[in-house]
């Protein structure tokens, strides 16, 4: 247990001093929401404001507003998912500057079985992400209360905090055997390049799942982006949702939860938020476990 918190100490006092790496763990955020304030919300509001006309004696200026809202929360709670996969490979980039540097090395000849060492950086990449997140979370909350949005109740923060918990565990997972078998911090870059151009595509941000085709569909649900985004603006939007659709067929409101990625199908069958959470799960788990073993196999070829 005292190796494992020291190596958690140690990991989290260099990304938390490396302040160029936290402003660049958070760059995809503000990236995707300068592109929903002047390129796509707009496209979303329209879309969002011809089906509500669709009701007789609705889409008026109340409606519009709401709308505006609708959209702002929905782009926050793609940011948390994203928030949690950037904030931890910006976190590993010092995993790659001490195999560069051959610090890692020293660290691996400490008498700590490979399932601690694992487990101590996961924790702390955990960690970061979960305070980043959470910050990202009350900021993006003071915004919109700033643009009139209501301030979310208590349950549903506390509902986003244990999300938030679960999807940051996912990418630490997911990060970690990247960097176990990613050797130079130009490669670790690369990665970092692709997964901020790929993540708003991959997590239905830029634009709304129902607005791709089939074939598209079916890729992005090949990635866990998708299942913790769908989570998260469930939640987000139940509130908003509850008083805007109130008096308006049940069928609009589930066609927009589909076409906005509130609900998923998963050949054929809908997925229930237990399910989405279950495959965010597995996939965290999986990762561990590949990562133990890659670590391992290093372990004897260095022998």
């Amino acid at each position: 247990m005292r190796s494992f918190m020291a190596i958690n100490k140690r990991n989290l006092g260099l990304y938390f001093r490396d302040y160029s790496a936290v402003f660049f763990s958070l760059l995809s955020m503000l990236i995707i929401i300068v592109l929903m304030v002047f390129f796509l919300g707009d496209i979303n509001n329209k879309d969002l404001l011809d089906a509500i006309k669709l009701v007789p004696g609705r889409g008026g200026e109340e409606d519009a507003a709401s709308i505006k809202n609708f959209v702002f929360l929905w782009t926050c709670a793609g940011i948390m998912t994203i928030n949690a996969s950037t904030v931890t490979h910006a976190f590993y980039s010092n995993m790659i500057k001490d195999r560069t540097g051959n610090r890692l090395n020293s660290l691996f000849v400490m008498p700590v079985k490979r399932p601690v060492f694992v487990l101590s950086y996961i924790s702390a990449a955990w960690a970061a992400g979960v305070i980043m997140s959470i910050g990202t979370l009350i900021v993006t909350e003071f915004i919109g209360y700033l643009n009139g949005v209501s301030i979310l109740p208590l349950s549903t923060n506390l509902e986003l905090l244990l999300l938030i918990m679960l999807n940051t565990f996912v990418y630490s997972s997911i990060m970690f055997l990247f960097a176990t078998v990613i050797k130079s911090q130009s490669a670790w870059s690369g990665i970092g390049i692709i997964l901020g151009t790929l993540s708003g595509f991959l997590g239905g941000i830029y634009f709304p799942l129902g607005s791709m085709s089939e074939t598209m569909q079916k890729v992005v649900k090949c990635f866990p982006f998708i299942y913790g985004t769908s989570l998260f603006r469930k939640i987000i939007l139940k509130p908003l949702e509850n008083s805007f659709f109130d008096g308006t067929p049940e069928i609009l409101r589930t066609e927009v939860d589909k076409a906005m990625g509130m609900e998923l199908t998963l050949y054929d069958n809908q997925l229930s938020d237990l399910g989405k959470a279950g495959i965010l799960i597995a996939v965290g788990v999986a990762f561990i476990i590949i990562s133990t073993l890659c670590l391992s196999l290093d372990k004897k070829k260095d022998r």
